[in-house]
């Protein structure tokens, strides 16, 4: 653990702004929680979170660029330009003042959290010690209520409380605490990790988005195979995935090899989108989509929904997540077609943009099953860039490399796209084996020449498949 003296070049100029201006007007403000446990540890904060006396109200006069969100939880977003720093009031713990409410004698599940408090307060409600801690700018030292300098040097999970307490009060703790664990190569400490063991169940409590934003962070967050590991250790795959858990529980590493090339992509800046987080999790069921005998198979739509369809209706998945995971398998085969053959992509259709994810998925899938028969990087890295197609070949949506067309700009047709509303409901281990698509035992060097006359012609669904997958990539685009 690096010293408890933060320097401020590590903190970024819009937070100091914030506890500053904070400051000068008469209130307490301090950094808190993820962003002062990562710099304790030497590691780079994805947010800098600030706890402060000052009340909603009082932020939103104080700061011109406020905005108040949430109701369960009220806190103030203050904005510069595209960066947020999410500033809340230190609060108590909601059931102290809820004593005395009718409701269950064990009932313990938090129902509102706006009881405001003190630092004290709000350090010793929050769920684990490493999260607990408080930076004074001014003073430059660290307040710990919860003693999680102790757990954070000793690289401990560990509930403020009464683990069998906390997790009942909100259940969605249990998969932050496996996240922490797994992301900072932490051990869960044993009461923490007993109540875990304990109270799974109570997960069914919480409220599906919230469970199902958990699993995503949990595939994105860096440690997706730690992350499954654990799950199914504590009993909690169970009861998050219980789709996929009999069939991992037969076949423990199964997702191993396409959950470490997620944690590859991710370590490298390229964060997967939703549609690539959800497919993952079926894969070894869906490798017949990426050969070119899949046309010959009876309905790929209705074998993708069948796979997909049962997780996405309990979790409610946003209906355009949904929509992209169907549509980036169903154009798999096209894209191996034209690997493989030589053919073309339709120019007019995809776009550089558009397509980056699917042929991510393609070339995360080709990298998982050339390692399975024995092929070292340095020549999977020169098959994939020999493809007939612009890379980089990334899982998410955006990138920082050039960005080519497949076909030059065209004036956009007026009228032609409409909005569609966002749904509301919406270190190197050994690769087990998995099994190879028949097609890639021997990787084929692509033919760039023109053969068009070679290429088989595509299903119907395929052909509009390539169209349905540009209209609802770019609808993601446009409501973000």
């Amino acid at each position: 653990m690096s010293a408890t003296v933060i320097p401020l070049d590590k903190i970024i100029p819009e937070a100091q702004k914030v506890i500053r201006h904070l400051t000068r007007s008469g209130h307490k403000a301090y950094l808190v929680g993820g962003c002062v446990r990562d710099l304790l540890l030497g590691r780079a904060p994805k947010d800098f979170d600030i706890a402060t006396d000052a009340t909603p109200s009082e932020l939103r006069e104080l700061f011109r660029n406020c905005r108040i969100i949430g109701r369960r939880f009220r806190l103030a977003h203050i904005i510069f330009g595209n960066k947020i720093i999410e500033t809340a009031t230190f609060r108590a713990n909601p059931r102290e003042d809820e004593e005395g409410a009718p409701g269950p004698a064990d009932e313990l599940y938090i129902h509102r959290d706006n009881v405001f408090g003190t630092a004290e307060q709000d350090a010793r409600r929050r769920d684990f010690t490493v999260n607990g801690l408080f930076y004074d700018l001014a003073a430059e030292q660290v307040l710990d209520y919860v003693d999680g300098l102790t757990d954070l040097a000793s690289r401990s999970v560990r509930t403020i409380g009464d683990p069998n307490v906390r997790f009942r009060e909100d259940p969605v703790r249990m998969l932050r605490a496996v996240k922490f664990a797994a992301r900072l190569g932490f051990d869960i400490e044993d009461a923490t990790y007993q109540a875990l063991l304990s109270h799974g169940k109570e997960i069914e409590k919480s409220p599906v988005p919230r469970v199902l934003e958990e699993i995503f962070r949990l595939l994105r967050g860096g440690a997706a195979v730690e992350s499954l590991m654990l799950l199914r250790e504590c009993g909690l795959l169970d009861v998050l995935l219980p789709e996929i858990a009999p069939q991992l529980a037969e076949h423990p590493g199964l997702l191993d090899p396409y959950l470490q090339e997620i944690d590859r992509s991710v370590a490298s800046g390229d964060v997967p989108v939703n549609a690539v987080l959800l497919v993952s999790l079926f894969l070894p069921n869906l490798l017949s989509l990426f050969e070119l005998e899949t046309r010959r198979q009876a309905a790929p739509l209705d074998h993708i929904s069948d796979m997909l369809a049962p997780l996405c209706a309990r979790l409610r998945v946003a209906r355009r997540d949904v929509d992209q995971a169907k549509h980036l398998l169903l154009i798999q085969r096209r894209i191996t077609q034209a690997r493989m053959r030589g053919g073309k992509l339709p120019p007019s259709t995809l776009h550089r943009e558009e397509m980056r994810p699917a042929f991510g998925l393609h070339a995360m899938v080709y990298r998982v099953q050339r390692l399975a028969a024995g092929a070292d990087e340095a020549a999977i890295a020169q098959e994939i860039a020999a493809w007939p197609f612009p890379g980089p070949y990334l899982l998410g949506g955006e990138g920082d490399g050039p960005r080519r067309e497949f076909a030059p700009d065209r004036e956009p047709r007026g009228g032609d796209r409409r909005r569609r509303r966002r749904s509301f409901d919406g270190e190197e281990s050994e690769r087990p084996s998995v099994p190879a698509a028949a097609h890639e035992s021997t990787p084929a060097a692509p033919n760039r020449a023109a053969s068009s006359g070679d290429d088989e012609p595509l299903l119907d669904e395929e052909e509009a498949a390539l169209a349905a997958f540009v209209a609802a990539m770019r609808s993601g685009r446009d409501e973000e």
